[in-house]
């Protein structure tokens, strides 16, 4: 096994539409015109009627199976406050972002209608049929105080691929006074080989900048050992993961290996410049951990808002197939101690409300500043 998923697990089956279902998603649609999410509260159920649950699937799907395609602008949504969707976060390269579209702008309508997430582009997803929307619809949000329409143009493809690209898409270099700094996000942290090796050579385009900025937020999928390597030159501390034993009155822990021992390659040159890691409570699992074992180096400063420690998974309900329910880790241990629920604090604090109004991203710029103040 190349790496572990911590953060979202479930097998991609087919759905079964009962009667049942279809009451059970009425009354969730009805349910969710009205529900709000705050930035930091996870959601412990999905159901065909969320994006999330796509992602989840696309991130689980069966070696040999390909992940669901689906009709998508790109983004990840919450419920607004005042009605519409808040877009909490935008992918590089795709639909939305190239419209223009960004974080905390709030969609209200798509072709005239109310907007969803899932039904406004995939309106048969309730029976398990996606095809491809041909053409430009026209959205229209509000971007503060102000109502804007544009088309946006639909992609017709899984998240699992989507959020590998966006990866790709974000990496750059800038200016910043006479330095340079590096930055990358990792939306999709992935097991596969060619996406490795691509990310490797990404990261060692980037050597000669002075820091870099890598951004965890938004992040999903597997911990690899390679993942780690790209910004440490050795694994003489990597984590510990252990599974404590309930059943133990000693309360003796045992450690299985999740992450496995391969060799380190050689060949790999690592990135050992100032890191600043971007991180909040959208960064879950794998990102988690990850900005975990980087932050034990001197160099490496995190920057943002405290994670929820989310290392459990998502699996399918025992009475419904169609229901991603999220079981906690609490018997994982990191190093000894538990994480689920505990999350990592950042060493330096700063708040982004996904509703606010700037332009700038506080976060970001922070992070910039972390570096600027020693290289």
């Amino acid at each position: 096994m190349l790496g572990v998923l911590f953060s979202m697990s479930s097998p991609a089956r087919p759905i079964r539409w009962t009667p049942r279902r279809w009451l059970y998603l009425f009354l969730a649609a009805l349910a969710s015109a009205g529900a709000q999410h705050s930035a930091a509260q996870e959601i412990d159920a999905l159901t065909p009627l969320d994006s999330a649950f796509y992602r989840v699937q696309s991130f689980n799907t069966s070696a040999g199976d390909r992940p669901t395609a689906i009709n998508h602008l790109g983004i990840e949504t919450e419920r607004a406050a005042d009605g519409g969707h808040l877009i909490t976060a935008a992918l590089e390269g795709y639909p939305a972002h190239a419209a223009g579209l960004e974080r905390g702008d709030v969609i209200l309508r798509i072709d005239g209608a109310e907007f969803h997430p899932i039904l406004s582009l995939n309106p048969r997803a309730a029976e398990g049929e996606f095809h491809p929307l041909l053409g430009s619809i026209e959205i229209t949000y509000m971007r503060g105080a102000a109502i804007l329409t544009t088309p946006v143009a639909p992609v017709f493809e899984s998240l699992y691929d989507s959020y590998r690209t966006a990866t790709l898409n974000s990496v750059l270099s800038f200016a910043a006074g006479n330095k340079v700094i590096g930055y990358v996000r990792f939306w999709a942290l992935t097991r596969e080989t060619g996406d490795l090796i691509t990310l490797a050579k990404l990261i060692r385009s980037l050597h000669e900048t002075d820091g870099i900025v890598l951004d965890l937020r938004n992040s999903h999928g597997y911990l690899a050992p390679e993942h780690i390597d790209f910004f440490r030159t050795s694994r003489s501390d990597f984590l510990s993961i252990g599974l404590s034993d309930p059943s133990d009155a000693t309360g003796t822990n045992r450690e299985r290996k999740l992450l496995p021992d391969r060799p380190r390659d050689d060949e790999l040159r690592a990135y050992r410049k100032p890191i600043a890691i971007l991180i909040d409570s959208s960064t879950r699992g794998a990102a988690e951990l990850l900005a975990y074992q980087l932050a034990k180096l001197d160099r490496v400063t995190t920057v943002g808002e405290a994670t929820l420690g989310r290392l459990g998974s998502y699996k399918l309900d025992s009475t419904d197939e169609i229901i991603l329910e999220y079981s906690e880790a609490y018997s994982t241990l990191i190093d000894g101690e538990i994480f689920e629920g505990i999350g990592i604090k950042p060493k330096r604090s700063v708040s982004f409300p996904y509703d606010s109004i700037s332009r700038n991203d506080p976060q970001f710029q922070a992070a910039v500043n972390v570096l600027m103040g020693v290289i």
